[in-house]
């Protein structure tokens, strides 16, 4: 089935400003003091996996056209390496390298499930990407 009424620039737009958003949750929720929901950071490796496959998949229709694959992926793992950086200079939350290698895994694992849905994904909203 495939969505009508919806434009390519629509898409585009939606999918940056989904990204912007859970960028900034992500980043609040990396800095703050207190946990939001309790027993959230038990699974704190999880939780990056999960949060950087949907920060892939919205960067990736946030810029659908992009030829060269590292002018996506490299920056949003540098943006986990300044999460990490900047919990070190809080003073109260650590650097964990095993979070950034979480990091590294949802960005991994959207990789490896995209070539599949990726394409079932642009069928259904109209796009004629380059994947």
């Amino acid at each position: 089935m495939k969505l009508t009424g919806i434009t390519v620039p629509s898409i585009i737009w939606l999918a940056r400003a989904g990204f912007l958003t859970c960028s900034a949750v992500i980043l609040w929720l990396a800095l703050d003091r207190q946990p939001l929901i309790p027993g959230f950071y038990d699974l704190d490796k999880l939780n990056h996996v999960f949060a950087f496959v949907t920060l892939a998949l919205l960067l990736d229709y946030s810029f659908p056209f992009t030829e060269h694959f590292w002018l996506k992926w490299l920056p949003l793992l540098c943006f986990g390496i300044a999460i990490e950086l900047l919990q070190l200079m809080s003073g109260y939350r650590y650097f964990e390298w095993g979070d950034i290698f979480a990091d590294a895994t949802g960005l991994a694992v959207y990789l490896l499930i995209r070539p599949r849905f990726r394409p079932a994904l642009d069928k259904r909203l109209g796009l004629a990407t380059k994947t």
